[in-house]
């Protein structure tokens, strides 16, 4: 961690054991914190990062690859390759998991707007998926034709603007929440993006 913009690193030891950490993400005043370890657990600080908690209510550790915050860290979701999603309206401390889209997916990156309402997710070998209310339902999104190698996806605060990115293909970008997309082909050649 880091409390000067990168200038100098504190390294923390107290979780253990060194793990293989995918993916973290903040809160918009970064005190609050979560990571995915993958095939174990969800870690979390309130503290920014000072101390850490592990999250074991879930059950049997995941192989989890991607999680996203609200700006103001209370919401969160996670997403498991070869899983669910699963969401959190407490900054962490009680999950629950979202069986809403069907049958298991190979998540690999989710977005949220600031205000956590409007999450848009990615699936490899697979489309995009939206939702406008935390994760309550979600809408699959096939407008763009095959299914792709998607690997990335970020969103603006409002999450009104989103971009996605597929290995092997080109960046792809929506104007209206993921109702429509657009390819971009103005970079030339196909490319093996990965975030």
């Amino acid at each position: 961690t880091s409390s000067n913009s990168g200038a100098t690193w504190t390294e923390v030891t107290s979780i253990g054991a060194t793990k293989n950490w995918l993916v973290i993400t903040s809160s918009a005043d970064g005190t609050k914190l979560a990571a995915v370890v993958q095939n174990d657990n969800i870690w979390t600080s309130s503290n920014s990062g000072a101390t850490w908690t592990e999250v074991t209510s879930i059950g049997a550790t995941k192989g989890w690859v991607t999680i996203t915050s609200s700006a103001d860290g209370t919401k969160l979701a996670a997403g498991v390759w070869g899983g669910n999603i699963w969401t959190s309206s407490d900054s962490g401390a009680t999950w629950t998991e979202d069986t809403s889209v069907g049958a298991t997916k190979q998540w690999v990156s989710i977005t949220s707007s600031a205000d956590g309402t409007k999450w848009a997710a990615v699936v490899s070998g697979g489309n995009i998926w939206t939702s406008n209310n935390s994760g309550a339902t979600w809408t699959e999104d096939t407008s763009v034709g095959a299914m792709k190698s998607w690997f990335g996806i970020t969103s603006s605060a409002d999450g009104t603007k989103l971009a996605a990115v597929s290995r092997g293909g080109n960046i792809w970008t929506s104007s209206n929440s993921g109702a429509t997309w657009t390819e971009d082909t103005s970079v030339g050649a196909t490319k093996q993006w990965v975030s």
